[in-house]
């Protein structure tokens, strides 16, 4: 009976640590790129949304040897500067919080037992980005992610993690002129859609469970 409960006990604490190790946990921090968005104002024709220090963390699980899921929240902010319509130094207007809410799906082109692991990333999800404007409101767009790194296993249990994404944040769609067909005919409103990109290089330590 003893012996049973021993091999019991040695099956349980196996399989629970294969499955505990699945899990990864990263605390990142980097620098990011932003873009800017033009306007059609008496006064501003273009705001630009300076560079910064962004920093976040991921929560991922791994599925199988090279594929893995995750939710990342990443946050920057930064100040943003209205470009005159005569020219001139560009002035600033407000410091805009950005933080990204992202689902990311992971490719790594080694196994999971190897110390290096690149991988490439895809991630859908939403930027919700709040202006420090008491009569301005915040307001969550649609964002998506491509990207791609590199893991380090130092052991069985942490890792180091380094990776650069870009992150185009949908802000609006303005109208684009027409399109008309030639052979069937008819004609069409196109739109011209915004976007506010961002990129952003970053690395951190990786607990492994």
């Amino acid at each position: 009976m003893k012996t049973r409960v021993v091999l019991l006990l040695a099956f349980c604490t196996f399989a629970a640590s294969g499955f505990a190790q699945n899990f990864e946990i990263t605390g990142q921090v980097g620098g990011q790129i932003n873009g800017g968005y033009d306007l059609s104002t008496s006064l501003f024709h273009r705001i630009e949304v300076h560079n910064g220090v962004n920093y976040g963390i991921s929560a991922g699980y791994l599925l199988g040897e090279h594929y893995g899921v995750e939710f990342q929240w990443n946050r920057n902010v930064a100040d943003t500067f209205g470009e005159p319509v005569g020219g001139g130094s560009g002035i600033r207007l407000f410091s805009l919080s950005q933080n990204q809410y992202m689902g990311n799906f992971l490719f790594h082109f080694t196994p999971r037992d190897e110390k290096v692991r690149p991988f490439v990333l895809v991630g859908l999800g939403a930027n919700a980005l709040d202006p420090d404007v008491s009569a301005v409101s915040g307001s969550t767009r649609f964002a998506f992610s491509l990207g791609g790194g590199v893991k380090y296993n130092i052991s069985h249990y942490f890792g180091l993690r380094g990776q650069l994404k870009w992150t185009p944040t949908y802000l609006t769609t303005t109208n684009g002129g027409y399109w008309c067909d030639p052979i069937w005919g008819g004609c069409w409103v196109v739109g011209n859609s915004h976007y506010l990109h961002e990129f952003d290089i970053g690395g951190g330590i990786t607990f492994r469970f």
